[in-house]
């Protein structure tokens, strides 16, 4: 008997994660397909109002929507920052210094996203490679001098 409650239990615990889930699954298809569908507005939106700005906004959010696990909190990052982005008054050096360090600050996300999209799916988002504005550390090695005379 209390085997058949425990079954019971997982079964009604299972009908309510299912129910509670999202409406479209994040699977690697369905993010690929959507990738896909708005690889155009990811890599070469055209922005000359607003309105290209809410349909570009809407191509991203489907397709972080979609994105699977591996992804989903980089994606997460990126669109927040995009969101707020494309509220900013671009005549108010302030913010737009604050989006640009934001940017600077989202790059190991984007990356990811970046490389799990070209490795995932085959094509790439945004333009080219990866980009990092962080400069690496660099060595200096010191160099030897010999000394010279002067006069003889």
């Amino acid at each position: 008997m209390k085997c058949s409650s425990a079954v019971a239990v997982l079964v009604i615990s299972a009908l309510g994660l299912v129910a509670c889930s999202d409406d479209q699954e994040r699977t690697e298809g369905r993010y690929c397909t959507e990738v896909g569908n708005h690889l155009a507005a990811l890599n070469t939106p055209s922005l000359t109002d607003a309105d290209d700005v809410e349909a570009m906004l809407d191509a991203w959010r489907t397709v972080a929507d979609a994105a699977p696990l591996a992804v989903q909190p980089e994606w997460d990052r990126l669109m927040a920052a995009m969101e707020t982005a494309s509220t900013v008054d671009p005549s108010d050096a302030e913010a737009m210094q604050r989006i640009a360090d934001t940017a600077r600050s989202n790059e190991p996300s984007a990356n990811k996203v970046i490389d799990y999209t070209a490795t995932l799916c085959g094509v790439r988002i945004g333009e080219g490679k990866p980009v990092t504005t962080t400069v690496p550390p660099t060595t200096v090695t010191p160099s030897t001098v010999t000394p010279t005379t002067v006069g003889g």
